[in-house]
This record gives structure tokens, C-alpha cells and sequence, in this order.
């Protein structure tokens, strides 16, 4: 029986999944991507990017089997510099003035982040079958490096708080689980809790979001949900849920057309969801592409 459900995949924020190669995708409020091979990915915001400079790196680096199993492991490693987005924050008052004082100086500190991402399904997709549950635990940190003496004007509010803690500077180490799954052929959803912990252990917040992804055609997508938070922030706590949305436009610029139609009818959305993705596989499709073009060719 010959099977060929029109699912829509994964998505790769959080999970150890990289965009498609050569797709370029635009984000509302997220970092926008660009898949520059089958494992690497590359991130930043256009528009933040000029109130706080930062660039992002993602690679997936091997699957594998283990107790039968498959899996997936990936890396993303960033760096940010948040002097400008402090001082506006300072300049304009985005409702912590009586946090940050006026006077107090904006320092010329350097963040770094690295996590490490593993991927595994509970049920592998089928071309017959939807996808069935994709887990992912993370394990990461995030440090700070002072490249002046002045220091940092800390932000006591939930998740704002974390960020600046480390431009004491300091350590934020942080751990996490994610579930991902199709709810039918136009839905997904996600959910995921996050714990992170200020120096080893000594002030600590708990972070979860949960929501629906919709696709409509093979450029659109956008999802809606719910984020909530929970810091012992010193000398108080802190506890926020507030609503999250964003919209995503997605480019394949290495697609081939005629006329505006692609020759292959190859959307960009329905790439495949396995985690059996091996050197041998890649090298497999490119062979397949390979052909595809010689026939289109002749």
C-alpha cells in the first residue's frame, strides 16, 4: 500500500532539528534562520539585531542508535552584546526605572551561550502514520564576559532577571525537556519546561510555554500559546504568564522554478521528520536530486 500523508514537520526551535538547506525563514519576533548545508543553521534577528548584536550557530552532528532507539544530537552556540538594548532600555523606561537607576552606568559586557540537544521519538513517523511524540532534553549555560569595571545594573523581574544576571558577570546554567507532535495535518503543538539556575544553585526559575503551530500553504506558518514563569528572585518572587504568538515566512532560495512553479513540486514544509538522518542518507538524496535534474535537463 502506497501511503503519502502531507504532514507538516517538526519544527527545529528547541528541538535537534536544523532548517532545510538554503531555506531562509523569517520570524516576526523570533530570530530569523538560513539552512546553509543539511546540518548547519545559522540565526539572528534583523531588526534586534541592531539593538543588541548577537548571531547564533546550530549543527547537527550525528544520529544514532542506542537500546534500539533513535536518536538525534545537535549543538547551538551564540554570543550577544547587550550594552545597547540596556542603555535604551535606560534612555526610554520600559517600566524599570525604579529598578535601574537613571545614573547607573551601562556596561560593555559579552555573553556566551552553549547547550547541547538530544531528540528522540516515541514513535518513529511513517509515510502511513503521523509523527508520534518527539522528546528533547537540553543542557546548556550561559556566561559573561566584563570588558570594562563598571557594573551591571541587575533587572529583578522574571526571565529579564536571568539575562543580566549574567553580566555580573556570572554563570546561568540551565536544563530542559520539550514534547513536539502533529495534532492533524494542518496543526502541531509543543510544550516544554526549562530550569535555570543563577551560579550553581543560588537563585533559580522555572520557565514553561505550551502551544499550537498552524501551517497554511508551504510558506506560512504561525503559532499561538501561553509562557509561564516562577523565579525566587532576591528578596522576592516572581511569578508571570503572559500570551505568545509569532508569524514565520518561509524562502527555499535554491529552489528551481519555471514560470513561478517549482519543477519538482517540492514543498517546503513536508521535508522529512526521521531521525534516521546518517551521512549515508544525505548522501543518498543528493544523489536522487542529482537525477532529478539530469531528467529535468533531457
Amino acid at each position: 500500500m502506497t501511503c503519502g500523508y502531507a504532514q507538516n514537520p517538526i519544527w527545529s526551535d528547541g528541538t535537534a532539528f536544523t532548517i532545510a538547506e538554503r531555506v531562509l525563514e523569517f520570524n516576526l519576533l523570533r530570530p530569523a534562520k538560513f539552512g546553509i548545508t543539511k546540518k548547519d543553521e545559522i540565526s539572528a534577528h534583523p531588526l534586534a539585531f541592531f539593538v543588541m548584536p548577537h548571531a547564533f550557530y546550530k549543527r547537527r552532528w550525528t544520529a544514532f542508535e542506542l537500546w534500539d532507539r533513535k536518536f538525534m544530537l545537535s549543538s547551538r552556540h551564540g554570543l550577544y552584546y547587550p550594552h545597547l538594548a540596556l542603555r535604551l532600555n535606560r534612555r526610554l523606561n520600559f517600566g524599570f526605572s525604579e529598578l535601574v537607576p537613571l545614573d547607573a552606568p551601562v556596561p560593555h559586557n559579552i555573553a556566551l551561550q552553549n547547550e547541547v540537544i538530544l531528540s528522540h521519538y516515541l514513535k518513529e513517523p511513517t509515510r502511513c502514520t503521523l509523527d508520534n511524540i518527539l522528546l528533547t532534553g537540553k543542557l546548556g549555560f550561559k556566561y559573561g564576559f566584563k570588558l570594562n569595571s563598571d557594573s551591571t545594573p541587575l533587572i529583578y523581574q522574571s526571565i529579564l532577571y536571568r539575562e543580566t544576571a549574567v553580566l555580573v558577570p556570572g554563570l546561568v546554567w540551565y536544563a530542559g525537556v520539550g514534547i513536539d507532535g502533529n495534532l492533524n495535518f494542518m496543526f502541531n503543538y509543543f510544550a516544554d519546561i526549562d530550569f535555570y539556575s543563577y551560579g550553581f544553585i543560588k537563585d533559580w526559575s522555572i520557565e514553561g510555554k505550551l502551544g499550537i503551530m498552524g501551517y497554511r500553504g508551504e510558506h506560512l506558518s504561525a503559532f499561538g500559546g501561553l509562557k509561564l514563569a516562577y523565579s525566587t528572585i532576591p528578596g522576592r518572587n516572581r511569578f508571570l504568564i503572559f500570551p505568545i504568538f509569532d508569524v514565520s515566512y518561509r524562502i527555499n532560495t535554491n529552489r528551481k522554478t519555471k514560470h513561478g512553479t517549482d519543477l519538482f513540486n517540492k514543498d517546503i514544509f513536508k521535508h522529512d521528520n526521521s531521525l534516521d538522518r546518517t551521512d549515508e542518507y544525505y548522501e543518498g538524496e543528493e544523489k536522487r536530486e542529482t537525477l532529478k535534474d539530469s531528467l529535468n535537463r533531457y
